[in-house]
């Protein structure tokens, strides 16, 4: 009998301690939602703005790893090296179409996201060349503008010296 409670665990105790870190921690008793519970790996994630940069390193990281590999090397205990073997072995025509599915799938993501990288590469540089072509043609319109405007003050300089000499008699 006494070995029993010496193995069983202390509910009350844990419990307890359960309690203690909530109030530590300072959550209150309405249930949480997903979102409220902060999770360093996936924060890294979240961004407010489109970068390029994190796209191309995405997506660098698909093209490098977007095969699964069956058969990884083993080490360690020789005994479970022959073990896992022989598992692989027997379980491989369970797991192998679907190692076959899912790389395939991940290849299909990988150029989709290499895709959208070049689309978004052309049109920017789409974009900048129409910008450059616009930039081209308001500087072209300005210095017509400028010559216009040189023309005009130099008739109106005229017209004045002419009003001039008729307002003498």
């Amino acid at each position: 009998m006494e070995t029993q409670t010496a193995s069983t665990v202390d509910v009350t105790r844990i419990m307890e301690d359960i309690r203690t870190e909530i109030k530590e921690k300072g959550y209150q008793s309405e249930i949480l939602s997903f979102a409220d519970v902060p999770l360093e790996s996936a924060s890294e994630y979240r961004n407010e703005h489109f970068d390029t940069d994190i796209l191309h390193n995405n997506v660098q990281y698909l093209t490098a790893n977007h095969t699964i590999e069956l058969e990884r090397n083993l080490s360690g205990n020789p005994i479970g090296v022959i073990w896992h073997k022989l598992m692989r072995r027997i379980m491989r025509f369970y797991i192998a179409p679907y190692a076959e599915a899912q790389n395939g799938i991940n290849a299909n993501l990988t150029q989709a996201q290499q895709q959208i990288e070049l689309y978004i590469r052309e049109s920017r540089m789409y974009s900048t060349k129409a910008l450059l072509e616009r930039i081209e043609m308001l500087e072209l319109q300005q210095k017509n503008a400028k010559l216009q405007i040189e023309q005009q003050q130099a008739q109106i300089t005229r017209l004045q010296e002419k009003l001039a000499e008729e307002a003498q008699p």
